[in-house]
């Protein structure tokens, strides 16, 4: 099964795990795992030290998976950028459409060339990385903080765990609460990796890339700083891994750009679909069923629009002709 076939799947998993109270379900064996590598590295940093490793060996374990999604992510860009013709003759069509016709031809031409052309709308992205890690950070959390899982305190562990955790630091940072250092250093890590991600990419693509390389690191900003400095260093030694991860694709995007030319070949469809010649299948999946559902009420609603403002305007002829009316404005 494909990557992108075990979102669904993964994601039903998480919302079970999060609903059923057990999304904590790591915490015990991640505050055992700091606590043996804590005994062998020692020293007042040990904790610290031990969530690095736990961070660097969970993305060395996702590093094919993470490779491969960015792999897909960077073909799809290829690909869309030699369909970057098309694109802006919908663009300019949208611009000057004048009827509600005209506009869902516009908006149904973009998804037809994608279609046609076998390009995700998406760009190769999943969400099976994030939500493969969020146990992982869950269990992180509730293993520095144990008093979040519930009925804590009738577990052996999670009392041991509390009391030896209590006072835990990174060179002078509390690793139970949360850090504006860490906060910061982790919205600057993934600014960069956000930059070196556009590097290589075609303007018009980095346009559109761009809202999402200010969000990112103001969203992890947040998200470092409303936890503990634990996740917080598992966020900020993760951002410094994809990194490494960006720079490797980077260095490969030249061989993955040869390869898409030689092998993609583009459907000019973008006249016949602007024209309506190209007839639209039904919609399979759910988001593109909501789709068309609300284009349909939006052309209802214009329509309803449109007939209101007839009928409105015809009674203001009628009313202005009137004898009576024309009298009244003939004696004004």
């Amino acid at each position: 099964m494909k990557i992108k076939g075990l979102t669904p799947i993964l994601l039903i998993v998480l919302v079970v795990l999060f609903f059923t109270g057990n999304i904590y379900f790591l915490a015990r064996p991640l505050a055992n795992f700091m606590n043996i590598s804590g005994q062998y590295l020692g020293g007042a940093n040990s904790v610290g030290w031990s969530i690095i490793i736990l961070t660097i060996v969970v993305r060395v374990l996702m590093l094919p998976m993470m490779l491969h999604q960015s792999r897909d992510m960077t073909i799809q860009q290829e690909k869309m950028r030699l369909l970057q013709p098309q694109m802006r003759k919908v663009q300019e069509a949208t611009k000057n459409a004048q009827t509600q016709e005209e506009k869902m031809l516009a908006s149904q031409a973009m998804m037809t060339i994608y279609r046609e052309n076998n390009v995700s709308m998406l760009g190769g992205m999943n969400f099976a990385t994030l939500i493969i890690q969020w146990p992982i950070f869950s269990g992180l959390y509730g293993a520095i903080n144990p008093h979040v899982i519930h009925n804590w305190k009738s577990m052996a562990w999670a009392s041991t765990q509390m009391a030896e955790i209590k006072h835990a630091a990174f060179f002078g940072i509390p690793l139970t609460k949360a850090s504006l250092i860490l906060a910061i250093a982790t919205a600057l890590a993934y600014a960069a990796q956000s930059y070196l991600s556009s590097l290589g990419v075609p303007e018009d693509q980095r346009k559109q890339m761009r809202q999402m390389m200010y969000i990112m690191p103001i969203m992890m900003f947040f998200m470092t700083y409303v936890t503990n400095a634990g996740v917080g260093l598992y966020f900020f030694v993760g951002a410094l891994v994809m990194i490494v991860q960006t720079l490797i694709i980077n260095a490969w995007r030249p061989h993955l750009r040869k390869h898409v030319e030689s092998t993609f070949t583009v459907k000019d469809v973008v006249d016949d679909a602007l024209a309506g010649k190209i007839e639209q299948p039904a919609p399979t999946g759910t988001f593109a069923k909501m789709m068309q559902q609300a284009q349909e009420q939006q052309a209802q609603q214009d329509q309803t629009t449109g007939r209101k403002d007839v009928t409105d305007s015809a009674k203001q002829s009628d009313n202005s002709n009137h004898p009576r009316n024309a009298g009244k404005q003939h004696h004004k």
